[in-house]
């Protein structure tokens, strides 16, 4: 079942989420800002410098959304939720693919529907790991998670994240980061020079 399927059913009002963090998957001002306004992440800084802080604004668009139905029949501890999808940036009017993201949710309190979210961003600089409780899976509100790790430029990172849910497959992530440490990779190039895939198709598992 994929966004067509189950775990969309109840999201007409809100929308799914996690993270992923991540889970997936960041801190956002109280009020939702625009798609058009969401900024690119901050330049990074050239290689030699010191360790900078950033914010990064992405719109995660959900390409697998599956609520996952185990042990008892109906919501109960160890029900999951697992999504993954392409992260999306916006300078100007202009639209541009920055990255994916990918996670799971695991129901620990079923009253709540709230439970353990741990999600991935990969990002041309490296890739950000996210993890702490949300409640309402997969309909949460606003969730502020901790940044535990990261690899590239975010080897060192500590931080937040802040979702927030624009459409039942749209999330605006805002990554809070400390420590960025920009470098090079093993064969001489930055890690924002690496080559991101081209996005995939919608899936729609069991289809």
């Amino acid at each position: 079942m994929g966004l067509t399927g189950r775990p969309f059913i109840f999201l007409t009002a809100a929308v799914l989420g996690c993270s992923a963090g991540l889970a997936l998957i960041g801190s956002a001002t109280a009020d939702v800002a625009p798609r058009k306004t969401s900024s690119a992440a901050t330049p990074r800084p050239d290689d030699g410098s010191s360790a900078k802080s950033r914010t990064i604004r992405v719109e995660a668009r959900l390409q697998v959304g599956e609520e996952l139905d185990l042990g008892a029949t109906g919501r109960s501890v160890g029900d999951q939720f697992v999504f993954s999808g392409n992260l999306m940036s916006a300078e100007g009017a202009e639209e541009r693919l920055v990255g994916r993201i990918g996670g799971f949710c695991v129901i620990t309190d079923p009253e709540r529907n709230a439970g353990q979210c741990a999600s991935t961003a990969v990002l041309p600089e490296g890739q950000i790991t996210v993890q702490g409780e949300q409640a309402g899976i997969p309909v949460p509100g606003p969730a502020v998670n901790a940044i535990t790790g990261g690899t590239g430029d975010f080897r060192k990172v500590r931080g937040q994240v802040t979702q927030r849910v624009l459409t039942p497959a749209t999330w605006q992530l805002t990554f809070e980061v400390s420590d960025v440490q920009p470098h090079r990779t093993g064969d001489g190039r930055g890690p924002s020079e690496t080559p991101m895939p081209m996005p995939m198709p919608p899936s729609h598992p069991g289809k």
